[in-house]
């Protein structure tokens, strides 16, 4: 993949103090992809140090009153001529910035609080048709597959890959599509994200969610104790046995102990090939019945 990134997650000191935001996971994906990296700010005009600026009723503005809105806006045409030149597949882009900001950015009193909508370069460029990543939702990027972060407008997708998650022994048709409207299947998905335990990453390529995993605290078929978050993992049938769901159990398993649970759980028909990934990212069998397995992971 080519990958425009901003230049501070790559180590470059050019924040507005004269710092970085070196990032692990930008280092890592370096290494296999191809990535362009740009300051807007910088290539604006601004030096580095400079006075921090935030947006300010729709103009950017340094904290000394100063209007800087032309050069922030200069450096964003830049980024684009680059991305549009380079062909670049996709932009990371660094959280809150004024500049680089992709869901969030200060408001402009400098008082720390946070306001929706992007800064200028994230804006122009998804403007121009660039996906345009906050780094905060980066998981890792392997092989041109991006684990992130599932976003609030994608949760509708639970309810199509609850649907692929479901094991179909062979030679056994497919249930109707609306079983996922049982009630023991809309616990996966019904009011998720509203809840503490209730994380999901997604998998996407070219632009398109292909698979997702997510958890949640609820009484399914995995659940051991109400500390405990449960698992369902699904990819599209064209994306699986590519090590995909291992990638994304081991990011999910990363975010779930950094979040400071110790455990996490699932429940897998014994009879689903899925039952050797799981061991394979440290999932045990700690109950069973006459068809599933319950599974615990020790985080």
């Amino acid at each position: 993949m080519k990958i425009m990134v901003s230049a501070c997650l790559a180590g470059e000191n050019c924040k507005y103090n004269g710092g970085n935001n070196r990032n692990k996971k930008v280092l890592r994906l370096m290494e296999e992809n191809e990535v362009i990296t740009v300051c807007p700010e910088q290539m604006g005009g601004l030096p580095t140090p400079r006075v921090p600026s935030e947006v300010r009723d729709g103009v950017v503005t340094a904290r000394d009153g100063r209007i800087v809105d032309k050069e922030f806006r200069a450096g964003a045409a830049k980024c684009l001529e680059i991305a549009i030149r380079e062909r670049s597949d996709l932009v990371i882009l660094q959280s809150r910035s004024p500049s680089c900001g992709v869901k969030q950015r200060y408001d402009g009193t400098f008082t720390g609080k946070l306001v929706d909508g992007a800064g200028v370069t994230a804006e122009l460029l998804m403007e121009h048709g660039f996906r345009c990543l906050d780094v905060e939702d980066l998981v890792e990027i392997h092989e041109g597959i991006v684990i992130r972060k599932l976003q609030p407008e994608e949760v509708k997708l639970l309810k199509d890959f609850l649907y692929e998650a479901i094991f179909i022994p062979e030679g056994v048709s497919p249930p109707a599509r609306d079983i996922v409207e049982r009630p023991e299947l809309r616990l996966y998905y019904e009011g998720f994200g509203n809840a503490p335990a209730d994380h999901c990453l997604a998998a996407e390529t070219d632009g398109h969610v292909v698979g997702a995993v997510w958890t949640r605290i609820m009484n399914d078929y995995g659940h051991v104790d109400d500390e405990t978050p449960s698992f369902a993992i699904s990819l599209l049938p064209e994306y699986r046995r590519q090590g995909i769901g291992t990638r994304m159990m081991r990011g999910m398993q990363a975010l779930l102990k950094e979040q400071g649970y110790r455990q996490a759980s699932l429940a897998v028909q014994k009879a689903n090939y899925a039952v050797r990934m799981y061991k394979n990212v440290g999932f045990e069998i700690t109950n069973e019945n006459d068809e599933e397995y319950i599974m615990v992971c020790r985080l």
